[in-house]
């Protein structure tokens, strides 16, 4: 069974598989970008049906101005809205601004890269979101997010994903096949709902 990664900037290995996405970084947003434009550009590209829109979202610790990356990130999510696909997301110091945006969104989100606390899992938990996990995790965190609200990543890791699949299946008293399975059902579901 191939590996989901659900957000790679790195070459796949032969055993696992990711879904494309398009949007506009945080780190990447100018004043004069048309955003709906340049994600329908790549998107008319895109050698898949299903895609997911992002990275995209909200960081105050990068050198864009924040009142850019709000509104370039309030167009993807219209974006992700009418197109019907969801969205993964990058966001830094900006989670209130990210609770309020998820408000009467419908597509799923999914929070890249998670490293927080339980506390902060069970928050996001609760406002809908899908938690993605990288290497650099907390692993009660990992081990306490529900199977049907979990992904893994490598992001910026050259390290194959199946690394990743044996340490969230020792984490979680399971195994990485049937993680694989629940993850690809995961995505399924998303697949579904449009």
């Amino acid at each position: 069974m191939p590996f989901l990664n659900i957000h790679t900037h790195q070459p796949l290995a032969e055993d696992e598989f990711t879904v494309p996405s398009y949007g506009v970084h945080p780190w990447n947003v100018t004043a004069a970008m048309d955003i709906p434009q340049a994600i329908q550009a790549a998107i008319r590209g895109a050698e898949s049906e299903f895609f997911l829109i992002g990275e995209c979202g909200l960081d105050r610790l990068c050198a864009s101005p924040y009142d850019l990356q709000l509104a370039a990130f309030k167009e993807q999510i219209a974006l992700s809205e009418q197109l019907q696909r969801p969205l993964i997301l990058h966001c830094v110091r900006a989670l209130d601004d990210v609770l309020r945006l998820k408000r009467g969104t419908r597509q799923p989100w999914i929070w890249h890269g998670f490293r927080g606390k339980p506390q902060q899992l069970q928050q996001l938990l609760d406002h809908g979101f899908y938690v993605s996990f990288g290497f650099r995790h907390n692993a009660e965190s990992l081990r306490a997010c529900p199977a049907d609200r979990l992904f893994l990543e490598t992001d910026d890791d050259p390290r194959p994903i199946r690394l990743l699949y044996a340490t969230a299946a020792a984490l979680r008293h399971t195994t990485p096949e049937t993680l694989a399975a629940q993850l690809q059902e995961n995505l399924s579901g998303m697949t579904n709902d449009e």
